[in-house]
């Protein structure tokens, strides 16, 4: 999944090319992380809970930001922002990033994911400014990923290989493209 600093920096890139459309900016990226830190990820997305092995199809079933639009006022500003997280999921993964899970195993996947998020998110933090601080959560946010460290390494240890599938390039055009997608 995108991480949470990817999520930041799509939100603050689009209140930098938008100025005038969020009123209420704190509540617009708090909106932006928080479908991540709710226990029920189904619920959060809008998706189906899934645990099917077709990483392709559970990916596409995963989250449904159309159906949060219409069951979500968007003139709200968290809202927005909540909005703006679901759709930069789908993008993420059904679009995005399709190819590269439909020639890869899950356990591989999730290899490759955690370090690419690791690359992914000093580069954001220099890029765009952004940070854990930027939100209200910004424990929940700390604890959530440590959590998920640990997890990562009790499950694969220190020691394999990885492949990180896009250039921090291409990571930037998706976050220039992400920016524009409320308008």
């Amino acid at each position: 999944m995108p991480s949470q600093i990817t999520h930041l920096a799509i939100a603050k890139h689009y209140l930098a090319l938008h100025p005038h459309q969020i009123k209420d900016v704190q509540r617009f990226l708090d909106g932006s992380v928080l479908p991540d830190l709710t226990p029920d990820k189904a619920a959060s997305h809008c998706g189906v809970r899934t645990e099917k092995y077709d990483i392709v199809k559970r990916n596409r079933e995963k989250v449904n930001p159309e159906l949060y639009r219409t069951t979500h006022a968007m003139n709200d500003d968290f809202n927005k922002g909540w909005y703006l997280h679901l759709l930069t999921d789908d993008q993420y993964y059904n679009y995005f990033l399709r190819s590269y899970f439909a020639g890869v195993d899950m356990q591989q996947a999730s290899i490759d994911m955690y370090e690419t998020t690791q690359r992914d998110n000093a580069h954001l933090i220099a890029k765009y400014g952004v940070g854990y601080a930027d939100t209200t959560v910004a424990q929940a946010l700390i604890d959530i990923n440590l959590a998920y460290d640990h997890e990562h390494h009790q499950r694969y240890g220190y020691d394999y290989q990885f492949t990180i599938p896009y250039t921090l390039a291409e990571l930037d055009a998706f976050v220039e493209q992400m920016a524009t997608k409320l308008v």
